[in-house]
This record gives structure tokens, C-alpha cells and sequence, in this order.
């Protein structure tokens, strides 16, 4: 034995409500689909210049790469000739030592200069004075 609480509706009350509600749903779907459009359109319009942008730095960008590379190749060189050209003084392994000494040294100093150049202060952007929309509401349970 079942019994439903649910009681059925008024068929009168439906002919009034469907093409309402269908109505509705219409212009909630043709809204839906313009927000769609205008957000699919923004997307692809950022996608196309970002693109460009790609396609147009892109020699730039291979450039400095290239130039980091032999930058980084040079230095090496450059630190090995200092390992050589002190072999001939003291033994390799003192050279290298040596060297290594003064390239971790100088790291250090550049980036002991480096932190000094940092702003003082907090580094988060300050919020302006003035008093927040929040702050303005009472407390329910304040005097």
C-alpha cells in the first residue's frame, strides 16, 4: 500500500505555465549561447595574437638562447685557460681549486650586490587607506 503526499497539478494550470516555461528556457538557452560566442570569441582572439606574438619573436627568442649558450660555453673556456695558465705555476689540482675559489667568490659578490639592490620594504603592492566595505557593517551581536 502506497500513498503519495504529492498531489497532482490542475491540467488547466499547465496549458498556462508550458508555454511559459518554454519560452523561457528559449531565451535562456539563445542568452546562453550569445555569452558562449562573445567568450569563445575573446578566447580565440587572445589565441591569435599571442600566436602572432610567438611567430614574431620567435628569431629573438632563438637568438638569446643561442647567445646564452656561447656566453655559457665562453666562460667555461675562459675558466679553463685561468686552470691552465695557473697548472703552470702551481700543481692542475691547486689551479682548479684556485679558480673555483675565486668564481664562487665573485658568485657570491654579485649576489650579495644583488640583494642589496633590492627595494626596501615590503615587496606586496600597500592598499590604499580608506576604510572597507566590511569593516562598515555593525556586528550582529555588537553593543
Amino acid at each position: 500500500m502506497t500513498t503519495t503526499t504529492a498531489r497532482p497539478r490542475p491540467r488547466m494550470l499547465d496549458r498556462l505555465t508550458d508555454p511559459l516555461a518554454e519560452r523561457a528556457r528559449d531565451r535562456m538557452e539563445r542568452a546562453e549561447d550569445r555569452v558562449r560566442a562573445a567568450v569563445q570569441h575573446e578566447i580565440d582572439a587572445v589565441s591569435r595574437s599571442v600566436r602572432t606574438r610567438a611567430v614574431r619573436i620567435r628569431p629573438s627568442a632563438i637568438a638569446f638562447a643561442a647567445a646564452a649558450l656561447l656566453t655559457v660555453t665562453g666562460f667555461a673556456l675562459f675558466t679553463f685557460a685561468a686552470v691552465v695558465a695557473l697548472a703552470a705555476v702551481v700543481p692542475m689540482w691547486l689551479a682548479a681549486l684556485i679558480v673555483g675559489t675565486a668564481l664562487v667568490l665573485l658568485a657570491t659578490g654579485a649576489a650579495a650586490w644583488g640583494r642589496a639592490m633590492l627595494p626596501d620594504g615590503n615587496p606586496t603592492i600597500p592598499v590604499p587607506p580608506g576604510t572597507h566595505p566590511a569593516e562598515e557593517l555593525v556586528h550582529p551581536w555588537a553593543d
